[in-house]
């Protein structure tokens, strides 16, 4: 069995989950909280992380099945084929859900805007990806090849202690 990430309606992701859930298949969508602000109130609410995308862990005879789901569009599609999603991905995913690894960043010194970097601590370890500057924070960028999807997160400096060159 294999995870595959599908395109579904524009927000309808955690209805989507539902009636996949509801068929039978495992499925995973993950989400972020935010604090919105209105012009009368402010309030938590939970999102996609990754907009028009639910994961699913499914074998090929279940493959059609994932249309029986309102709001499935179609299987995100890799050289050719579905793209299958690597289990360490799903789990980088969870990680960043579960351990709510949004917190910012002081000033990197040792690294600039540009430089790729690994990450050699926490639920990220082993992670290559590039730093990127946004409003005088430190931001690393992880890329999750098989679906060409940048997430970018906000990690503190000190699991960025590498530089890869090449």
């Amino acid at each position: 069995m294999n995870w595959k990430a599908l395109y579904v309606a524009s927000r309808s992701e955690k209805k989507v989950t539902a009636r996949l859930t509801e068929l039978g298949l495992e499925t995973y969508l993950p989400l972020k909280k935010e604090l919105k602000q209105w012009s009368d109130r402010k309030k938590m609410v939970v999102s996609p992380l990754i907009n028009g995308y639910v994961f699913v862990k499914l074998n090929d005879q279940q493959r059609e099945l994932v249309f029986k789901a309102q709001g499935v569009i179609q299987y995100v599609r890799y050289n050719g084929g579905d793209a299958i999603i690597r289990e360490e991905e799903i789990i980088i995913l969870k990680s960043i859900e579960d351990k709510g690894y949004f917190a910012e960043a002081g000033p990197l010194e040792k690294l600039s805007e540009g430089d790729r970097t690994k990450i050699e601590h926490g639920p990220f370890k082993g992670m290559t990806g590039m730093v990127d500057r946004v409003q005088g924070k430190e931001i690393y960028t992880l890329l999750l090849e098989s679906i060409g999807y940048t997430l970018k997160v906000n990690l503190p400096s000190d699991v960025l202690s590498r530089k890869i060159t090449g």
